[in-house]
């Protein structure tokens, strides 16, 4: 499969894909507010172009991003302009095709990156729970949060040069070690993550690099039919499929017509993400709230956490959730302790409504790592990092942005 379509800046993708070569570009002055602190210049469209076009005939409404500025990383702006496109897919009913090249959230801008990602992420859901089509094509490396927004499409392609996971090499060979994962071995990483893999285990579609095939792909992919909870349904037996014998029993307790999901407390792994989703299925109608009770040390990080595509899990798991939303079920999101990374942006996020006590932190990634990817030293991140509004732990900087209510004890939302 040859070409060089994916390698274009995204305004060319886009361009060569719809019909006549015309791009109506939407909201493009959109820089980021938080970058100037790290003597980082913005782009005007924060890394991520949004337009209406009209695709193989069919008006559509499609997002490109740019690997080129900061990995294509999600930054707060970035995020709000995924949101806003497919809140204005679900009004205009447009199906939406989304080209994705991200590292996942811009840890620059950790808690309102990731508060901006995962309501686009619910955005995606209720647009499809509203039978709005929403397709994805990776054109690059797809890593993060950003992973969970394509694994939650109806459909998803990559391009032979693209790569799909949660945790990237270089992030589980250091929680791991090089036995784990060794990034020096690009035959062993493109096994792992490489499109051709992710093709061969039936969680992608493998695209050769080229408009025309992406039009086509398009094409043929929008006159299916578009139903969440068949998707829903045939994906949870898919993911048991993938998972063989091995099963995890999560804690649920219910009162009257509440449920309430406990701690989860360690990682969130496939096992305990695909058994929570058995059980919530298995809701009788008449449930009304669901408390989703979060704490734990974040998404599991490991070779086998890959192997099965944690992110397919994940994205599952918010399908679920948007699905339980739209057939009239309140979710709540409680923060009991710690919300961290994809466990965090997959599950309490993904609530109409999340509260927080007041000892609970939120952890888009450890202060270590966000000094590699910034290029902070350790020693700023220890002077500051509580009281940073960005990069800050404790949940009074979340409750800030607006990602959270505080309040003084569960009982509130019990």
């Amino acid at each position: 499969m040859t070409g060089d379509w994916s390698r274009q800046p995204p305004r060319d993708r886009l361009s060569a894909l719809a019909d006549g070569g015309v791009v109506d570009e939407l909201d493009a002055d959109t820089p980021s507010a938080y970058l100037a602190r790290y003597d980082i210049a913005p782009q005007r469209d924060d890394g991520v172009v949004c337009a209406r076009i009209r695709l193989a005939g069919r008006p559509a409404l499609a997002a490109a991003q740019d690997p080129r500025f900061l990995g294509g990383s999600v930054g707060a702006s970035h995020g709000a302009k995924l949101g806003a496109l497919f809140r204005r897919a679900r009004a205009e009913r447009l199906p939406v095709l989304l080209l994705a090249a991200s590292g996942g959230v811009r840890l620059h801008e950790a808690n309102a990156a990731e508060l901006a990602l995962a309501r686009a992420l619910r955005d995606l859901l209720d647009a499809r729970a509203a039978d709005v089509p929403v397709f994805a094509v990776g054109t690059g490396d797809v890593f993060g949060g950003m992973s969970v927004l394509v694994c939650a499409c109806q459909r998803l392609a990559l391009v032979p040069r693209a790569r799909l996971g949660l945790s990237g090499p270089k992030v589980i060979e250091t929680a791991r070690g090089a036995r784990e994962v060794a990034t020096a071995d690009a035959a062993a990483i493109d096994a792992l993550f490489g499109a051709g893999a992710r093709a061969a285990a039936g969680a992608a579609e493998l695209l050769a690099d080229e408009g025309e095939v992406v039009r086509a792909w398009f094409e043929r992919a929008a006159r299916e039919p578009s139903s969440l909870a068949r998707w829903v349904a045939d994906t949870q037996a898919r993911l048991g499929a993938r998972l063989g014998t091995a099963t995890a029993t999560p804690a649920m307790t219910r009162d009257r017509d509440r449920l309430r999901i406990s701690p989860i407390g360690g990682a969130m792994d496939a096992e305990v993400t695909h058994a929570i989703d058995a059980m919530l299925l298995a809701l009788p109608a008449a449930i009304g709230t669901i408390v989703i009770d979060e704490d734990s040390t974040g998404h599991d990080v490991s070779r086998r956490a890959e192997e099965l595509l944690l992110s397919h899990y994940l994205a599952q798991h918010a399908a679920v959730l948007a699905l339980l939303r739209a057939r009239g079920v309140s979710i709540v999101g409680l923060l009991s302790g710690v919300g961290h990374s994809a466990a965090f942006f997959a599950n309490a996020l993904q609530a109409d409504r999340v509260f927080a006590l007041p000892d609970a932190r939120v952890v888009a990634m450890e202060p270590a790592a966000i000094a590699r990817v910034t290029r902070l030293t350790p020693a700023m991140l220890a002077a500051s990092i509580d009281d940073d509004p960005l990069l800050g732990q404790p949940v009074r900087n979340f409750v800030a942005l607006g990602g959270a209510t505080l309040v003084s004890d569960a009982s509130a939302v019990a």
